[in-house]
């Protein structure tokens, strides 16, 4: 009996112990870490900023839980953003964006277990010289539970090789895109249109289009019509096999009453796209092509419609083909 009482009155001064022990440890933990990309400041932050890109660079993917389901709720890329997920490993998570600074700051909530651990972390983008540091800090308050208290110590530990792990995924990826042109996501207005549908091959692309631009412009010049932008195409269909294409070739004007011959006026109502400035010949732009394609996936996004060709550069004028601005853009939703 006195052994009994001995080991629990033992017990009893190890719990007091380790209470008093609990209570004496640090109540936040904060884990950072930096790594140095040589890419554009922008460029990071729109890889940072949009929660499904997180999946480009993140553990936190159906790879490492196939069991997750990933949902973002509201426009992404935006304050008050949400990504929430359940998962046997991930766990039930929710990160919410708490403040956004073009090309400077991206900060979050983080909460697992319907708020049961609350942390705020924060990347920042800091140019140096011809590259960027990239800080990646992550913080919490571990409150007055004692477990809790004790899990503090091992947080460095845990969470620590994953940052490095990510931020040289983050790095990698980024400094691969340094090569890819630019591309915006924006909104295209309403727009009047004088339009020839016609098809080609590979060796009467220039000729079809240079006959239907023709007959616009003849009609253009005929009715005195203003012009708004620069020509384009629309590509209906597509056969990657004989890259034979059907097309809506067409001009922007700023109203048009009725068309002639084979030009139609028609009205396109305004669609959110995403555009690529590409620079060269117009038979090397099958590249843009495909890394658009990939930025659309990424991104969550879906393909509503044909992809468009805006023939900035006017070749008649400008010889050097390496000059030559065409504008790729792929409707979305």
């Amino acid at each position: 009996m006195k052994t009994f009482k001995r080991i629990l009155i033992g017990l009893l001064v190890l719990v007091i112990i380790l209470l008093i022990v609990a209570y004496i440890l640090p109540k936040t933990y904060k884990v950072e870490r930096d790594i140095s990309i040589k890419a554009d400041k922008m460029l990071i932050y729109d890889l940072t900023r949009n929660l499904n890109k997180w999946d480009i660079w993140t553990a936190w993917t159906k790879e490492t839980d196939s069991t997750a389901v990933f949902e973002i709720a509201g426009p992404d890329g935006q304050v008050g953003t949400v990504r929430r997920w359940p998962g046997k490993e991930l766990g039930q998570g929710e990160m919410i964006l708490t403040e956004l600074i073009p090309g400077e700051l991206v900060a979050y909530s983080l909460s697992f277990d319907e708020g049961k651990y609350i942390s705020d972390g924060r990347m920042t983008i800091e140019r140096t010289g011809d590259s960027c540091k990239v800080s990646w800090i992550d913080e919490g308050d571990l409150g007055n539970n004692p477990i809790s208290r004790y899990r503090g110590l091992f947080m460095e530990r845990m969470m620590a090789p994953d940052f490095e792990k990510e931020l040289a995924k983050l790095k990698e990826v980024a400094e691969a895109r340094m090569s890819w042109p630019r591309i915006e996501e924006k909104r295209l207005s309403e727009q009047v249109v004088l339009l020839v549908r016609d098809s080609a091959g590979p060796q009467t692309y220039g000729s079809v289009m240079g006959k239907a631009f023709g007959e616009i412009m003849a009609l253009v010049k005929a009715k005195k019509y203003n012009c708004t932008g620069a020509p384009f195409a629309i590509y209906l269909k597509w056969d990657s096999v004989t890259q034979f294409a059907v097309m809506d070739i067409g001009i922007p004007v700023e109203k048009a009453e009725k068309g002639q011959g084979r030009v139609r006026v028609e009205t396109i109502p305004a669609q959110n796209v995403v555009m690529a400035y590409y620079f060269g010949p117009y038979d090397k732009t099958a590249p843009t092509y495909y890394i658009l394609d990939q930025y659309v996936r990424e991104s969550g996004k879906e393909v509503t419609g044909g992809p468009w060709e805006i023939y900035v550069t006017d070749p008649m004028v400008e010889k050097d083909t390496s000059k030559w601005e065409t504008d790729i853009v792929f409707p979305v939703r």
